[in-house]
């Protein structure tokens, strides 16, 4: 009898052990799986960003270009102007 008892005991506790650990583990790949759909979140964000600061630099490229042709025209003509007084 306290063989038995002692068994049930310990197969008790062993069977309480093993679900904890599959509790826990269930939590732990819900917390991994979350952390991972954030980080893919945030990788997309930093993606789009990079794209966004790329096609700035573009247009800003262009925009001085435009303004140095600009200058350069305005230059062009001061001294025209200049050339006939």
């Amino acid at each position: 009898m306290l063989i038995a008892s002692v068994a049930g005991g310990v197969i008790g506790g062993y069977l309480g052990l093993r679900a904890d650990l599959d509790r826990q583990r269930t939590e732990f790949r819900i917390a991994l799986a979350g952390d991972n759909a954030r980080l893919a979140m945030a990788e997309r964000l930093l993606d789009e960003r990079r794209a966004e600061d790329r096609q700035f630099q573009t247009e800003m490229r262009a925009a001085l270009d435009r303004v140095m042709a600009t200058l350069a025209a305005l230059r062009t003509e001061l001294v025209q102007k200049q050339d006939r007084k």
